[in-house]
């Protein structure tokens, strides 16, 4: 979101016309557009359940969302805030398909309808007279962003894992609490042909490995063994790496045991306003076998010393999980399976684990 600062930067050049380029209508518009492109995904699936879809519809007749949605074009007489408004969308829905591969696309969207910087009736009238034009059926999203990530397949990840040598932890410096320097300890991955990822989130990447290294380069190195020392190439040279330990796979009848969530939000501070929204995806995991899987989102604005919160659970999947080398087998109760590389301190599995790249840190519910 820090993009959208210079949102507005422009707005002086564009005076002829303050509706389109005013803050307001870009909050407005940023709010539609992330809606939008949920609402579209939840219909090539599912789709909406009928007590969900009467409250939307209610919700876009009372707020004049089709106005806003048909002056969007008006946007293409200014485009340097269209391509900023449109990164910003791009950004917003790929960091949370990213990280959460089984996220319900219905669920953010109905989160966002709900969110108070979504009820444009109430928090700015004046933006809905200056688009009014007689009511209309609200239309069929069809908008996309072209740049979206497509969703990482398990056979990728088989093909990732093929190319693994093995995992290990490497440290840096980092500002902690009270501006006291903290040691932040970190995955790194080493491959077969001497690559090494310093951001394992690249894992999942959309487009594969090679598509991350040309696009972060500076997130992969080399790694060596001289003198029974295992060395990363840095831009002084080569050091060792400060824990020699690596791990080609996780132990045998490897088991986890412990509740894990991983958190993604973004919000419109930025731009003024004052809402979030989150998305979240969590596993339950117990030693016999077991897991319980959820995922959800919501949203949250405060105004005046008064915080006002929404949120949206979709039903928890139930399964049987299994660990081989580095990879995480899960079957469910329904049929669905999914396959995730997993990545974690075998000798303290209880603190952490990375699915994909993802981090999930253990929670106590």
């Amino acid at each position: 979101m820090t993009l959208l600062v210079s949102l507005l930067a422009a707005q002086s050049a564009y005076a002829q016309d303050t509706n389109i380029t005013s803050k307001a209508f870009m909050r407005a518009a940023l709010t539609v557009m992330t809606f939008d492109y949920f609402a579209t995904k939840c219909k090539q699936g599912s789709g909406f359940a009928a007590t969900d879809a009467a409250k939307i519809e209610s919700w876009q007749t009372a707020n004049g969302v089709a106005q806003i949605r048909d002056r969007l074009s008006d946007l293409n007489r200014h485009p340097t805030q269209k391509q900023q408004l449109d990164q910003a969308v791009a950004e917003i829905t790929q960091k949370i398909e990213r990280q959460y591969v089984n996220i319900d696309a219905c669920t953010v969207a109905l989160s966002v309808s709900k969110l108070p910087d979504a009820q444009f009736a109430t928090i700015s009238p004046q933006l809905l007279a200056s688009v009014s034009n007689p009511p209309k059926t609200p239309k069929k999203v069809e908008r996309t962003p072209s740049n979206t990530p497509a969703i990482v397949s398990s056979q990728s990840d088989a093909k990732t894992v093929a190319q693994i040598d093995s995992f290990g932890f490497n440290s840096r410096p980092k500002m902690g609490i009270g501006g006291f320097i903290a040691l932040d300890i970190y995955p790194v991955v080493l491959f077969r042909n001497g690559d090494v990822l310093t951001n394992v989130e690249g894992l999942s990447f959309s487009g594969g490995l090679e598509a991350h290294k040309r696009a972060n380069p500076d997130e992969w190195t080399r790694w060596r063994r001289q003198g029974g020392k295992l060395q990363l190439a840095q831009k002084d040279g080569w050091e060792a790496l400060p824990f020699q330990t690596t791990y080609p796979k996780l132990p045998n009848n490897f088991k986890l045991d412990g509740f894990f969530r991983s958190l993604s939000g973004t919000g419109t501070v930025a731009i003024g306003g004052n809402q979030s929204v989150a998305a979240w995806e969590d596993y339950r995991f117990s030693a016999d076998g077991r897991v319980v899987r959820g995922n959800g989102a919501g949203g949250s604005a405060e105004s005046g010393g008064t915080a006002i919160a929404t949120s949206s659970t979709a039903p928890n999947q139930r399964g049987r999980y299994r660990v081989e080398g580095l990879t995480l087998y899960i079957t469910y109760d329904d049929g669905s399976s999914e396959r995730r590389i997993l990545i974690t301190d075998p000798k303290d599995p209880k603190s952490i684990i990375w699915l994909d790249g993802v981090s999930y840190v253990r929670r106590k519910q």
